[in-house]
């Protein structure tokens, strides 16, 4: 695994983590921190509204 870093074409850059071998495969990692941040928010807003009554 390595991570790489590029710039698209219209400048923005990106952050991948990329894995060798038989397969290949890349995962954006600002798209899979944002994703975590909104699911994170998502489950303490569902707590708030049931009061903590876990």
């Amino acid at each position: 695994m390595r991570l790489q870093t590029y710039r698209d074409e219209t400048r923005s850059r990106h952050l991948d983590l990329v894995g060798q071998g038989d397969h290949p495969w890349s995962i954006d990692l600002v798209a899979v921190t944002v994703a975590g941040l909104l699911v994170g928010g998502f489950a303490c807003a569902i707590a708030a509204l049931m009061g903590g009554s876990f």
